[in-house]
């Protein structure tokens, strides 16, 4: 060790100012040398907690399997800030970790086992699985739990047989034991799990956390004949579970792109099921609801967007071949919805512009001028609480419903808003640069605000109008001269 190291060492473990401390901590990141690793591993305990980062960063920093035998003491110790600290490294320095940790699984402390199978199971390496399986039957039930757990996120097949032997060994245990057969998978966790999803309804076993641990690890692994079993059961399964049930049949169909249809009187559970607290279960009933064309699905799905954005693109996609979507979107519009107001009014936009270029495929249910105008008015109410982001999707929807009443709105819409607005809905209209549009952005190339100007020539420019900064020009006289009657 170098006088400049010994000097940084120094202030590191002695220096009252925890800045120059830091410092020193961020100094010796650069010092691959056992004795620094040993001082960081003091260090890590210091009280401030920008020291206690820099140290942390400094070990990432030098990395290696001896920053890990530097580290990994600290899951012994008694403060449980340090044993977490321990284990975030160790799991960040990943590999290097493995052979550091491996003797601690022989720990006489029950709790240092567990977190030393823990780290382990999140660094997910196949290295340390046959000192993990001797754990499946240790003293203590919460490191079993533990290496169930691990095993099932290092994912190897050498795994399986151990873990059911422990799985009909320790009752305790079954549940943690089907989710880590769930995450290996294969034909024999398959098989497995399908008997003992039978064997729990000839035993009359129906444990609500049992099933549903078992429907979860099925409906990842499951195939077409596991989708037969389900159904086979499928009255026996009620309320939530039968919720996850679909759920998991979804996700089976999806995974093994099954061609399948629900039986019609599975309608009422998808539905119910679409109601879930569970986003996961949401999204798999809208997938199954796909089949059913009716308009209480087609409601009940317009009223589900808002949940998530993939929520918001599976109901979205399929409004477009569902029967009179227009009108009934119109509906919960106008008789208020808690959530996803933005989503149906960009969807209300989306289907206009279709019925616009392909009427043929509308002709059964058209788009009266009467249910535009109530769509006019309800996306122009939306505006006032709208943020500045949906309010550019509120002026694209209006524009693309009837230019004229969209320019007439934003003529005096915009003039309202913040520059900055103004700018940004400006941008935005530039992107459909109809007749209207450019009118409506003629307005503001006399603004009051030289960034609007700019943002409204930039537009008109873009659209092949070679206006000037500082020439002023009425929208009408521009127009007059150069624009065509697109749109």
């Amino acid at each position: 060790m170098n006088e400049e190291m010994k000097n940084l060492v120094c202030l590191l473990l002695t220096d009252p100012d925890p800045d120059v401390r830091r410092r020193a901590a961020e100094d010796l990141a650069e010092c691959n040398d056992r004795n620094v690793l040993a001082v960081l591993s003091i260090a890590i305990q210091d009280e401030n907690k920008g020291v206690e980062d820099a140290v942390s960063r400094s070990f990432l920093s030098i990395g290696g399997v001896g920053a890990a035998r530097a580290i990994v003491y600290h899951i012994e110790d008694e403060n449980i800030a340090s044993r977490n600290l321990a284990a975030k490294l160790l799991i960040r320095l990943g590999e290097n970790s493995v052979h550091a940790l491996v003797p601690y699984l022989r720990s006489d402390n029950k709790d240092v086992r567990k977190l030393a199978v823990d780290i382990l199971g999140e660094i997910k390496s196949k290295e340390p699985i046959y000192y993990l399986l001797p754990l499946l039957q240790d003293s203590d039930p919460n490191v079993i739990v533990a290496a169930l757990e691990a095993l099932g996120n290092i994912g190897s097949n050498v795994a399986i047989v151990p873990i059911g032997d422990t799985y009909n060994r320790y009752p305790f245990a079954r549940i943690m034991a089907i989710e880590a057969l769930g995450k290996i998978g294969g034909d024999s966790v398959r098989s497995f799990l399908e008997n003992k999803f039978k064997e729990a309804f000839a035993a009359g076993n129906t444990d609500g956390v049992y099933l549903f641990a078992l429907l979860d690890a099925i409906g990842i692994v499951g195939n077409d004949k596991t989708l037969e079993i389900l159904l086979a059961y499928y009255e026996n399964i009620k309320e939530h579970l039968r919720d996850v049930l679909l759920h998991e049949m979804v996700h089976i169909i999806e995974r093994c792109n099954i061609e399948f249809q629900f039986e019609d009187t599975v309608q009422v559970d998808l539905l119910h099921a679409l109601r879930s607290d569970n986003q996961h279960i949401q999204l798999s009933a809208a997938k199954g609801l796909v089949q059913f064309k009716d308009q209480d699905v087609t409601r009940a799905l317009l009223l589900s967007l808002g949940i998530s954005e993939e929520m918001d693109f599976v109901v979205i996609a399929q409004m477009s071949a569902r029967p009179l979507a227009f009108q009934i979107a119109v509906a919960c519009l106008e008789g208020g919805v808690s959530r996803g107001t933005i989503q149906i009014i960009m969807l209300l936009g989306k289907l206009a512009t279709e019925f616009i270029h392909s009427y043929k495929s509308f002709e059964a249910y058209p788009i009266e001028d009467t249910e535009l105008k109530r769509t006019i008015a309800v996306t122009v109410e939306a505006w006032q609480d709208a943020s500045q982001e949906d309010r550019e999707i509120i002026a694209d929807t209006l524009f693309r419903l009837d230019c004229d009443s969209a320019a007439d709105f934003l003529n005096d819409a915009l003039i309202e808003l913040d520059p900055w607005s103004r700018v940004h809905i400006i941008d935005q209209m530039g992107t459909m640069p109809t007749r209207r549009v450019l009118e409506c952005i003629a307005h503001f190339i006399n603004d009051e605000n030289e960034m609007v100007q700019e943002a409204a020539i930039s537009a008109l420019r873009a659209a092949g109008f070679p206006v000037e900064i500082g020439k002023p020009i009425t929208g009408d006289e521009l127009l007059d001269n150069r624009v065509d009657d697109r749109a």
